[in-house]
């Protein structure tokens, strides 16, 4: 007998090497659910709130696992994109394609809101003091370096627009992975993620480890690569020859033992030089491979069928990059205390604030897509991949 370990749905447990599971075609829904659970986490930590005297000891943690919806969007994306890469490789407009794709889904929305509250908002006599900025220097943001002068500073220095960090190292991300994609092989680029891999967490330990301050260890872009490579070594680990079933055994195992070790680190709120930061990586990607492989049966089949999560995966980038400001912006009017001084409750306090401002976030966030974002992705479709005439099949190793 061997050690047991949760199959998460007879779609997986049938898996067998006469019979390998492939990794699907085209779109998953399972992965917008996934993109969903992300902002969900992200949401909930992002308007829960300080921790305070009257705060119960076990919210805390709960809260601050919904920060790891970003690791979760990092590998996510990293999954994603790298998929998109490799079976693009060789088609007629390969980085075209692809910058511009992404150009139209990332910048509309990211330029038009620094438009907005750099520039217009000023204009009309409503400065920034709002935001919590800590200086002038905003013009790293309008170049996504925001991350990279914050480190260098080790301060969260641009307030309502320090969670810009994340979309600045996505960005750097996206500018270099389809180089290594179009110029390795599938099994050179899965050396590369670990190799990458093990240099972002080596070097996070070791800037920790000699004294670095901890603002660069969360959002420098060497620091976090490793997310987001975890995510492009399974991509490529599923595009190998044997499937995605070849994968699962390793997928299980790891869920399993990432999730024990994690769960005390979680309950402690143990940092550990931002060790849990790479194990979430593996106990994200392994989730992922997971739920793609129960996409319509098991457990995780959920996750491609809730349309509470399919909804808020569509709309999620949205909600991410107005979320802050939201809280920021209303911060004078309305918060937590607010509701707290009405109920006596600090924790109805809490829900209520969360539940308010999620609805606004939603809210807003729809109405960005369907009047805004929307109209540029319209675009897209001149951006496809196109083969060759005499297509060649991607080279599988």
């Amino acid at each position: 007998m061997g050690l047991w370990l949760p199959t998460f749905g007879r779609s997986l447990s049938t898996v067998t090497a006469a019979e390998p599971l492939a990794l699907p075609r085209g779109h998953i829904p399972a992965l917008d659910g996934i993109r969903g659970l992300a902002i969900l986490l992200v949401t909930a930590y992002r308007f829960a709130g300080p921790h305070d005297a009257e705060t119960p000891d076990w919210i805390m943690p709960l809260i601050n696992f919904g920060n790891r919806g970003v690791d979760l969007f990092f590998v996510l994306s990293g999954f994603l994109i790298t998929g998109i890469l490799f079976e693009g490789k060789g088609s007629d407009g390969y980085f075209r394609n692809f910058y511009a794709r992404r150009t139209l889904r990332i910048f509309p929305l990211y330029y038009i809101t620094l438009l907005i509250v750099l520039l217009g908002l000023p204009l009309v006599g409503i400065g920034t003091s709002w935001l919590k900025m800590t200086d002038s220097d905003s013009n790293s943001l309008w170049i996504y370096g925001s991350n990279v002068l914050m480190s260098y500073r080790g301060q969260w220095q641009f307030g309502g627009l320090n969670h810009f960090w994340s979309l600045c190292v996505e960005e750097h991300f996206y500018l270099v992975w389809p180089l290594v994609i179009f110029a390795c092989s599938r099994t050179t680029a899965m050396r590369v993620c670990v190799i990458t891999i093990v240099a972002s967490a080596g070097s996070r330990l070791a800037w920790l480890a000699l004294g670095g301050n901890n603002v660069a260890a969360e959002v420098f872009t060497l620091f976090r690569l490793d997310a987001l490579c975890a995510g492009a070594w399974i991509a490529l680990a599923a595009r190998g020859p044997g499937g995605l079933g070849a994968l699962l055994p390793w997928a299980r195992g790891t869920f399993v033992i990432c999730g024990l070790l994690l769960l005390p680190l979680v309950v402690l709120g143990a940092r550990l030089l931002t060790i849990p930061t790479t194990m979430f990586a593996f106990f994200f990607s392994s989730f992922i491979l997971l739920a793609v492989a129960s996409a319509k049966q098991g457990w995780l089949s959920f996750l491609g069928k809730s349309q509470l999560l399919l909804w808020l995966g569509r709309y999620s980038y949205g909600m991410y990059v107005y979320q802050n400001l939201l809280l920021y912006g209303l911060a004078g009017v309305f918060t937590a205390e607010t509701i707290q001084q009405v109920t006596g409750s600090d924790l109805v306090g809490r829900l209520g604030f969360m539940l308010v401002m999620s609805l606004l976030t939603c809210g807003l966030a729809w109405l960005s897509w369907h009047a805004y974002e929307k109209r540029w992705l319209a675009w897209k479709h001149l951006f496809e991949a196109k083969r060759p005439s005499t297509a060649r099949t991607a080279v599988a190793t």
